[in-house]
């Protein structure tokens, strides 16, 4: 760690050094950031982040211990080198250090824009992944799980979408750059911050356009060696299910849609009619009576099912004034709600702090993860979207006894894909005291990545009838293997007197990355049994393919942090970094940012407004941010084998050649992102109230893109250009309330809201648009999302429908009328949609398409409250977003009788006119409707890609609510315990939004992770799970 010294010239002069740690007295934990002083000189000094102080002082000194939030202590020294001190809580705000790049700063010396998240928040939410724990927790940042499946990924915007490309953040972990952190166990986190502007970003330049998520994990601190459990246990169940049709309604609707009366007549189930009228047919009876003793009467239950989570962790750490550690192993298992989803992670964790000298500290961190996860199909081919549509009027069985059709429990019982990860992390910082002003570091880090992708495709009939030489297995297997290594010297001078101080920085770091990876088919094994599922097993159509990707960079740091008074406050960065994935010439980019910080409630004038202003600071910022997240071959041009040409005239010759299906662009430069922002930190009646307010505006130019091309090119793909610019604007609010009532009472209450617009200001020459998800259902065979100038990134797009048809008059005054047909031969029939001619051709064609709406929300923010009493603490945590839109596919088939189930209310809502000649007059009239007619087809495309698939998102969730209990300690003494903490927690318990869909928490589309053009659909999406666990924390 990063020890901040603040020492006089005199401080060195004096006799002792004296040194100790500081406790919370209510929590025992150790206190960061604290000011100690001795009384009636400017010599000082700051605990570090294990609470840790050291000072040189006279021997018969007093010294001060302050902290904000806590009431100040006075301790004579008396000639001891050695002092702990305990502090009591006051009603202030904690003025903690918070770390910054390549360093740790006082939180009311920060100029930037920065979020802290305390480690308690993540370590105390039953999930996998720390970015679940941190989802509205930040001002300005919206994280959006792109499943709910255990072990899926996870989407984080920082202050909006900054680029079409990987708009993630980058993400450090004590000081190292890393992929990402789903790898972390969240209980070992102390604290996280996220940077959220270019001033707090730039000193990473390179990658840090779309800010930075750091994390400092847990450390050893000195004394007694402590063993701590943390665990829980828990269940989990859709939060919501949708209905719909058994197999008896399915075939009353089929007989409605097709003009039968297989299985009724005039709407009435098992009934025929004759001269005497209506009478119960035992033959449609015994038809359907077949059927539900070989079917499935519920697809939803029977592949979804009670889920399982736990995890278990124990620490032991502890330590002397030299050397401090923490040793830690974990356990996180999660059955998932639909059956075969399940994810399992072993986490072995150790650092180690010693002091090899009384100027030199070496810390180091090792790490090491094991991931194992049984994958269900998920984007378009979603299982419960098959378990939705599917149709329930066929068997499940054969005569022989297998599986009769390809339906939900067959492809689950069939399904064998899975992930193994092993990984490990290591990193050791050497600290010296060069001299009292002066600090040298030397930071290394290297972490490895081993993951294997295994599928089996079973052959569906290969235990039975089956036909070759299409009836094989095939079995897949993608191995890769990733290396990354990163080096940093820093410098670091810290000079100070009674009206100035100064910090700066100086450093350079080097970073390499490899990536290889084999993938391989084969086809043809014996059986379907487990023991064929290895390449070995299989005999033919090999395919091996692979390739080696590695990039390197250089970066050189330069930072200024200057204050006066305690009043005026400056920091300046700027960083250079060259990257091998530009070519010679545009290797370089050069990143600078300024912030300025007022701190005017330090002002002479303020002093009458400060015993209800306590704290006050206005601050700037400016800066521009680098981005290179490309494909590491973008500037090269790929020539692909397997193309032939014909050489000579007449009877030419056929030879093998090859073809650039993908042209380079030695041209391509860095992606930059420029910032502004203004803010002001307020704290309000003894700190007992804050509020931030921030506007901030960033522009990303010369966006790295694949501009179309015309299809003539002849390319796979389009070459990488520097061509488009992005707009984010927006305002971020945070408030909160606490406070103590007498002796036992606490409560807290927090609000963080932002509001955030994104445009596209520029897509390169032309202003091409470009398309992003594409469907390929029956009637939608198009891109329903577009990113094109004017519009947010992705935005829907479509069909604008103008209610349904009513008569076939209305049909002939419309677009859609079909000029020389009679009205039989119309194919758009009463109970159709109308669309709009928004282009006034009199015609409906792809040209009326229009902009439906962003998948992007206006609006994100979360709702923290606490209540305590004595030991039991009561905490309530909302979160949620308005404004965005969903593309719901499920509508697509829910309401489409043409394609398979459909919702199990549909016929209360669809249109029916009693239109004559259709055999449909049995049926009541529902002219107001808002479905089409149910038809067997859907020749006249009524649900074509339009608004009507297109829905509000907004939703409001109570994400966590948590009962804690802390036993007493002299409950605990007789059993040597020290501490025990018992809580019950209920995670997604409520779900308030007006989408029809599993879960309106929708990101991006299975496949389409490394991009942002494919947000916003829902497949069918894995749901969130509502889950209730049990936990205990446990101290010895």
């Amino acid at each position: 760690m990063l020890l901040l010294l603040f020492c006089s010239a005199a401080g060195y002069a004096q006799k002792i050094t004296v040194t100790g740690t500081v406790f919370d007295d209510q929590t025992q934990e150790t206190m960061i950031g604290l000011i100690v002083k001795e009384k009636g000189t400017n010599n000082g000094s700051i605990t570090d982040f294990d609470g840790n102080y050291t000072i040189q002082v006279e021997k018969n000194a007093i010294l001060e211990f302050s902290y904000m939030g806590y009431e100040t202590s006075e301790v004579a020294v008396k000639g001891r080198t050695k002092i702990d001190v305990r502090l009591k809580p006051a009603d202030k705000i904690l003025d903690e250090l918070v770390v910054i790049g390549y360093g740790v700063q006082k939180k009311s010396d920060v100029t930037g824009s920065i979020s802290s998240i305390s480690g308690k928040d993540v370590n105390n939410t039953p999930v996998s992944s720390a970015l679940q724990a941190l989802q509205g927790r930040a001002a300005g940042v919206n994280i959006i799980q792109n499943s709910g499946a255990p072990g899926g990924g996870t989407t984080i915007k920082i202050r909006g979408t900054g680029t079409i490309n990987d708009a993630d953040p980058l993400y450090v972990v004590d000081g190292f750059i890393v992929d990402n952190i789903d790898h972390i166990n969240p209980n070992d986190i102390e604290n996280v911050e996220v940077f959220k502007d270019a001033a707090s970003s730039a000193v990473y330049g390179s990658r840090a356009a779309n800010g930075v998520v750091a994390i400092t994990t847990k450390g050893g601190k000195e004394g007694k060696t402590t063993i701590t459990y943390d665990g829980y246990v828990g269940i989990s169940s859709p939060w919501k299910t949708i209905d719909v049709m058994g197999a008896d309604d399915y075939a009353l609707m089929q007989d409605y849609i097709n003009g039968t009366q297989i299985y009724s007549i005039d709407g009435q189930m098992f009934m025929s009619k004759n001269e005497g009228g209506y009478y119960f047919d035992k033959d449609k009876y015994a038809i359907l009576d077949t059927l539900h003793r070989n079917s499935c009467p519920n697809y939803w239950d029977a592949i979804s099912r009670t889920g399982f989570k736990m995890s278990h962790g124990v620490s032991v750490s502890g330590g002397n004034d030299r050397t401090q550690y923490l040793a830690s192993v974990s356990y996180f298992k999660e059955n998932g709600i639909v059956k075969t989803s399940d994810y399992n992670r072993f986490n072995s964790r150790l650092n180690v702090k010693t002091k090899l000298a009384k100027w030199l500290t070496m810390t180091g961190n090792l790490l090491y993860t094991n991931e194992n996860r049984d994958i269900v199909p998920e984007g378009g081919n979603s299982i419960l979207k098959q378990a939705l549509f599917y149709t329930p009027m066929e068997y499940l069985h054969d005569n022989k006894g297998y599986w009769y059709a390809e339906n939900p429990l067959s492809v689950l019982d069939r399904n064998h894909q899975s992930m193994k990860r092993d990984r490990i992390d290591m990193n050791v910082m050497l600290d010296a005291k060069i001299c009292k002003l002066l600090t040298y570091q030397f930071k290394a880090s290297y972490y490895t990545v081993r993951q294997i992708d295994d599928n089996f495709t079973e052959v569906f009939g290969l235990n039975e009838d089956f036909v070759m030489p299409t009836s094989l297995a095939k079995v897949y297997k993608k191995q890769s293997n990733t290396d990354k290594w990163e080096i940093n010297n820093l410098l670091t001078f810290m000079w100070r007197n009674d009206h100035h101080n100064v910090t700066i920085l100086a450093g350079q770091t080097a970073e390499g990355y490899n990536l290889n990876w084999q993938e391989g088919n084969r086809a043809g094994t014996p059986s379907n049994e487990s023991i064929y599922h290895y390449f070995s097993s299989a005999y033919t159509g090999d395919k091996v393919y692979g390739l080696n990707r590695e990039w390197t960079a250089v970066g050189f740091i330069g930072r200024l942090n200057y204050s006066y008074n305690d009043i005026y406050l400056l920091q300046a960065n700027v960083r250079a970094d060259g990257s091998s994935k530009f070519a010679k010439g545009n290797k370089w980019g050069v990143f600078p940012s300024v912030s300025l910080g007022w701190k005017f409630t330090n002002e002479k004038f303020m002093e009458p407004v400060t015993r209800w202003l306590n704290n006050g600071k206005i601050r700037v910022g400016w800066g521009l941010l680098g981005n290179n997240r490309i494909d590491e071959l973008a500037r090269y041009t790929y020539l692909t084998s397997g193309y032939n040409y014909p050489f000579g005239l007449g009877n030419s010759t056929v030879y093998e050649g090859a073809t650039a299906t993908v042209l380079g662009n030695n041209d391509i430069v860095w992606e930059k992102n420029e910032s502004y922002n203004i803010g002001a930190d307020l704290y309000f009646f003894n700190n007992r109230l804050s509020f931030t307010a921030e506007y901030f505006n960033r522009k990303t130019t010369d966006m790295l893109l694949r501009v179309p091309t015309v299809s003539s090119a002849g390319l796979g793909e389009s070459p990488m250009t520097n061509a488009g610019a992005v707009k984010n604007y927006g305002w971020e609010f945070d408030v909160k309330w606490r406070e103590n009532v007498g002796d036992n009472w606490r409560y807290e209450v927090g609000f963080n809201l932002s509001w955030i617009k994104n445009k596209v200001t520029s897509l390169g020459t032309g202003n091409e648009p470009i398309y992003g998800a594409y469907l390929s259902e029956n009637s939608i065979v198009d891109y329903v999302t577009k990113t094109a100038v004017g519009q947010p990134i992705g935005s829907f797009f479509g069909y604008v429908t103008d209610g349904i048809f009513q008569s076939y008059d209305e049909i002939r005054q419309s677009a859609q009328y079909e000029v020389g047909k009679n009205d039989f031969e119309q194919t758009t029939m009463p109970g159709d949609f109308r669309f709009k001619d928004l282009n006034g051709d009199n015609r409906i064609t792809a040209e009326d398409r229009t902009y439906l709406g962003s998948p992007l929300p206006n609006f994100v923010f979360g709702i923290p409250l606490s209540v305590g009493y004595k030991n039991f603490d009561l905490t309530l945590f909302f979160q949620g977003q308005t404004g965005n839109k969903i593309f719901n596919v499920m509508d697509y088939y829910l309401y489409n009788a043409a394609e398979g189930n459909v919702y199990a209310d549909i016929r209360g809502k669809h249109w029916s006119g009693q239109v004559e000649g259709q055999g449909r007059t049995f049926f009541p009239e529902n002219l107001g409707a808002s479905i089409p007619d149910l038809s067997n087809n859907d020749a006249p495309r009524n649900f074509r890609a339009s608004d009507f698939f297109v829905q509000d998102g907004s939703y409001l969730r109570l994400k966590q609510l948590q009962l804690t209990w802390t036993v007493p300690a002299q409950c605990l003494k007789k059993l040597k315990i020290s501490n025990l903490a018992l809580s019950l927690t209920a995670y997604n318990l409520l779900t308030i939004t007006g989408y029809d869909g599993l879960d309106p928490e929708v990101g991006k589309v299975s496949g389409t992770e490394s991009n942002n053009l494919s947000m916003g659909v829902d497949y069918g999406n894995y749901p969130q799970a509502r889950s209730f666990t049990f936990g205990v924390k446990l101290g010895i």
